[in-house]
């Protein structure tokens, strides 16, 4: 009797088609080109990425489409599971339902505004009205998550390319940020009476330094996690050198929000490897990369004499106190240590790489208690001892209106505004990119008290929307955002591209509790969760995962 063939020997050979390719160009000009891109300055930035997003999600998504509706048409579904391991583009997750969810959701909220034109496009009159997170940006979102989430070819080339797209930003902002400007992009305002504002405000081709940070918390997470979970040594290296030039991007980004969402990413990812000895060890080389990164930065800033722009209370840390040597030597010892455990403890006994559970449990129990003693300090700060003045990073602990430039403001007016709207309004907001409008009486109390005329968002992702998209907008995008996340931690112990995910998605999803929604820093996040579904549904082949270099 002839012998059954494997499991692994029946799957047919992954071939990349035309529209692999197609999302696979897709996805390297979305991570190189889209941040790169201006046409006029920094005068338009925002809506310059706004419409190459646009345009680019618009030409490939047809493109997909049409080639995929054509093919099913013609040979019927079955051709793609013969062809290859990717998907059925019809199966749907509970992370798909929520993104139509949402889409849905904004249909209805921008039919039901009356604001149509403003909804649709993010903009009506004055550009200070909207962010450019309109109906149309959304939409698009949509098609950016369709195309990668079932399309994406795994290819050594696309992570290259992401790597060199945020490193190119991350130096640049560094130059600008010691007032170098090798592209000459504030040359052209010198004279003029937004000189300084630019200057201080903008930085490298991004546009607003809150938008930087914003990319950074994509970038550095990708950068960490794919450091981790690379076997390439050559990508692995790569990765440590990219992680060191992210998190100079993010000092001098000098965002707060940044931080936040950093430090989340890690504790959870520390404590989701936290038994893999071999990604323990290559986390705490990360973590000595970043420190050490902060003191190559600091001794660039003693070479330029100090003339930066001076730096925040979470940078000035990093890049001045004696105390980071501290943290350099510890985690470059932990990761030696780890090593030789590895490689003469473990191997010579032919275990497994896993360390013992208490590990996990004591990894666990301190980021709990981290998490614990920081809330209790808020609420201490907060509620009990109102009156104790704090400086620096610890001004971060007590909430008021004053709060985070003055954040917690416009988040006590936003519960005030939601509590005034309709019944129809609070199911489906007031539309989307309306924050403006609705927070439009309260510009008078604004400008007595922070000196500020106007605003268009909240300054908290998921407040913005529960005034924009009402509860059942916000109710979708966070189980968009959960479900996401819930699955790639499953999916990172089978599957490691899902851990470089999983670490830019909780990292995103935490600075977005200070932050804003914008066609700069969004498509990027959506990108990841797309790569996260795509490795969740087994978009991809183990052989291709290899060949990628995973």
């Amino acid at each position: 009797m002839a012998q059954k063939k494997s499991v692994k020997n029946q799957e047919p050979k992954l071939r990349i088609t035309v529209r692999h390719a197609l999302t696979n160009i897709y996805t390297v000009l979305l991570f190189t080109a889209f941040p790169l891109f201006l046409s006029n300055y920094y005068s338009a930035a925002r809506r310059d990425k706004f419409w190459f997003f646009l345009v680019l999600t618009l030409v490939i998504g047809a493109a997909v489409g049409i080639i995929s509706i054509v093919d099913f048409a013609a040979r019927g579904n079955e051709y793609n599971k013969k062809l290859n391991t990717y998907r059925d583009p019809f199966k749907v997750s509970v992370t798909d339902i929520a993104f139509f969810s949402f889409a849905g959701v904004s249909i209805i909220s921008t039919l039901t505004c009356g604001r149509i034109a403003h909804c649709f496009v993010g903009l009506s009159g004055s550009e200070s009205n909207g962010r450019n997170m309109g109906l149309v940006t959304i939409l698009m979102l949509l098609v950016c998550y369709m195309v990668i989430s079932r399309f994406f070819y795994y290819q050594k080339l696309v992570f290259y390319c992401m790597f060199a797209g945020i490193a190119i930003v991350s130096l640049l902002a560094m130059l600008n940020y010691y007032y170098m400007d090798p592209l000459g992009l504030f040359d052209v305002y010198k004279g003029s009476s937004s000189y300084d504002t630019v200057i201080n405000d903008f930085t490298s081709t991004i546009g607003n330094k809150n938008y930087l940070s914003a990319l950074i918390c994509v970038a550095l997470p990708f950068s960490v996690g794919a450091a981790l979970a690379c076997e390439d040594k050559i990508m692995r290296i790569v990765a440590y050198v990219s992680t060191g030039i992210q998190f100079i991007g993010l000092l001098v980004a000098t965002s707060d929000g940044g931080f936040l969402g950093c430090f989340a990413a890690f504790a959870i990812i520390a404590v989701v490897i936290s038994r893999d000895s071999k990604r323990l060890c290559r986390f705490c080389i990360c973590i000595a990369i970043m420190m050490l990164s902060a003191k190559l930065l600091w001794l660039f800033d003693l070479i330029m004499d100090g003339k930066s722009k001076g730096y925040s209370s979470f940078s000035e840390f990093f890049v001045y106190s004696n105390f980071v040597y501290i943290i350099l030597t510890v985690f470059a010892i932990l990761a030696v240590a780890l090593y030789f455990y590895s490689k003469y403890i473990l191997n010579a006994k032919d275990k497994a790489q896993e360390l013992p559970k208490a590990v996990f449990f004591i990894m666990l129990g301190l980021v709990c208690l981290g998490f614990a003693v920081v809330a209790g300090l808020i609420i201490y700060y907060s509620c009990i001892d109102t009156e104790t003045k704090l400086t620096g990073f610890k001004r971060f602990f007590r909430f008021n209106e004053y709060w985070g430039t003055h954040r917690g403001y416009f988040w006590i007016r936003s519960f005030e505004i939601f509590g005034d709207m309709n019944f129809w309004q609070k199911l489906f907001g007031m539309g989307p990119d309306t924050y403006y409008f609705a927070f439009k009486p309260y510009f008078a109390e604004l400008s007595r008290k922070f000196a500020e005329g106007s605003t268009n968002a909240a300054h908290n992702v998921y407040i913005n929307y529960l005034v924009t998209h009402g509860i059942l907008g916000l109710g979708a995008y966070l189980t968009l955002v959960v479900s996401a996340i819930v699955r790639g931690v499953k999916n990172s112990k089978h599957n490691p591209l899902a851990l470089v995910c999983l670490g830019v998605m909780i990292a995103y999803a935490a600075q977005d509790i200070v932050n804003i929604a914008n066609p700069v820093n969004t498509p990027w996040f959506i990108a990841f969760i797309a790569l996260s579904e795509a490795t969740a549904l087994r978009a991809n082949s183990t052989e291709r995962l290899t060949e990628a270099g995973f």
